[in-house]
């Protein structure tokens, strides 16, 4: 009897850690743009939208005017199961057509992409962002476990920058993460940008 009541004690304390914790979730560009002026880095614990590995500039987004922007950021709380779901940062932004090629540019010069090596997902052009993955050079959880891109598309006007850690991925993207790149970012970031666009 007594192993019974050990063995429920077990399942209801188990069950009731890991249903009590919160994924931590950012979703304001506002509040980004806020919390990287006065702390000059992101929400993520990994750093994932530190802005020095993440985007161009830390003021970049105050250079240069966009028509829409969004951000969107999640990982795990401190009490999560680990490996429920990645680390993710996805940051979007739509120019005027005049601002635009300034913008790109800008992003060119900064982030260079890592191995002048592209991922192409319908006209949205993705590439390693370079002065991440210099400092991030743990053979471990190098690309496509851990990892910022900048993206542009030119047809839309659009630049975007995601970051991403996971400590595990289907075994499909290590093996050939160029081959299932759209069901990589489907997987990953379709539920908050459609890349069909």
């Amino acid at each position: 009897m007594k192993k019974i009541i050990s063995l429920i004690l077990v399942i209801v304390i188990s069950v009731g850690l890991t249903s009590c914790y919160q994924d931590l979730e950012r979703n304001s560009l506002e509040e980004y743009i806020a919390y990287i002026n006065k702390n000059n880095f992101g929400f993520s614990n990994v750093g994932i939208d530190k802005p020095a590995e993440f985007l161009p500039s830390i003021s970049f987004l105050d250079e240069y005017e966009y028509l829409e922007g969004t951000y969107f950021w999640r990982e795990d709380g401190s009490w999560a199961p680990k490996n429920i779901l990645p680390d993710i940062a996805l940051l979007t932004l739509k120019y005027d057509e005049s601002i635009y090629e300034d913008a790109k540019q800008m992003m060119l010069e900064k982030i260079k992409p890592y191995e002048d090596k592209f991922y192409q997902y319908n006209a949205y052009n993705f590439y390693i962002n370079s002065n991440h993955h210099t400092i991030a050079n743990d053979k471990e959880i190098r690309f496509p476990k851990y990892f910022t891109m900048a993206c542009y598309n030119d047809e839309n006007c659009t630049l975007i920058f995601v970051g991403f850690y996971a400590q595990t991925v289907d075994e499909k993207y290590l093996e050939d993460i160029e081959g299932n790149w759209k069901d990589f970012v489907d997987q990953y970031f379709g539920a908050y940008y459609d890349f069909s666009k």
